[in-house]
């Protein structure tokens, strides 16, 4: 049923790997998802892969201050003692080095706009160009969008992410063997749309989500929700477990152990919200239409 959209769907989707360092040496890496929207290497991805970035820029303010005050205390210290004052420790999980790479070597992002609250982010890919994508997405129309549709989403989970830090360069690198990163799609249904109650601070936009009969992934969040033509429905972000209410008792070395059940349903930020958001930052981005959908785009002037 997916197999024509998914096909569509790869030209335009990419990886985003996260890779971070700490101050006492440890390497980690994650993985996420984007959609790379126009020719002008405009993307789109979920807010919360950029959690990382703000604990680095608030970590590296850390650092600055403790570095100051350290000297000032080692000149405290009296003539002749043999000890000087206890001096300020640095947190060992503080971010000392952080890294995106956008899909490809090279490649940057300027113009980024991050609304944490609805979990949407927009940036421009410097470096990007337009030939190096085949096809660039359709939305499709928000009044068209019922649950009970057949959706599918897709992403880069279960990928073996592992990166070093170069310390002569101070730069990180992907290890051998990792790319290319396989898609993984998981398919469902759109079963709800969830409106929170409150509008976004930011914005005061409507705060509206898909939920879908099937989770999203770790390494899927910021990648498209897709109909069975390939066209944005709307953009992964969260998985959320319902309790079904069922508590079976299973044996476990001789004890009984109750479990609960939960049932795994994901949810994305509606195509509605994407394309307001776009408008509103004046970003180009194709929409279905009753005819000519390939050609027809949406630009704000």
């Amino acid at each position: 049923m997916f197999a024509k959209a998914c096909e569509r769907v790869y030209k335009f989707t990419r990886p985003l790997i996260i890779s971070t360092r700490t101050v006492d040496g440890t390497v980690s890496s994650s993985c996420g998802t984007f959609i790379i929207i126009n020719p002008e290497g405009w993307i789109l991805t979920a807010g919360h892969l950029f959690d990382s970035f703000v604990k680095y820029q608030q970590d590296m303010k850390k650092i600055k201050e403790v570095e100051e005050k350290n000297p000032r205390k080692a000149s405290m210290a009296v003539p002749g003692a043999m000890t000087l004052p206890d001096t300020i420790q640095l947190d060992p999980k503080w971010i000392t080095n952080h890294s995106f790479w956008w899909g490809g070597d090279g490649l940057r992002i300027t113009s980024v706009y991050v609304n944490r609250e609805i979990d949407i982010a927009l940036a421009k890919l410097d470096g990007f160009r337009p030939d190096m994508v085949q096809e660039y997405p359709i939305f499709r129309d928000p009044d068209t969008m019922r649950p009970g549709t057949s959706i599918c989403r897709t992403g880069f989970p279960f990928a073996n992410i592992a990166t070093d830090f170069d310390e002569g360069s101070k730069s990180f690198r992907i290890r051998n063997g990792v790319l290319p990163l396989p898609f993984f799609p998981n398919d469902g249904i759109h079963t709800r749309n969830v409106l929170k109650q409150n509008k976004s601070k930011e914005g005061n936009y409507d705060m509206l989500y898909v939920e879908t009969s099937t989770p999203g992934l770790k390494g899927q969040s910021g990648g498209p929700i897709f109909d069975t033509n390939g066209h944005i429905y709307a953009m992964q972000v969260q998985t959320n477990h319902i309790p079904l209410g069922f508590h079976p008792i299973s044996e476990y070395d001789g004890k009984s152990i109750v479990e609960n059940q939960f049932l795994n349903v994901g949810i994305g930020v509606h195509g509605k919200l994407l394309q307001q958001i776009m408008r509103d930052h004046h970003i180009s981005f194709k929409v279905e239409g009753d005819s000519s959908e390939e050609e027809q785009y949406i630009i704000n002037e």
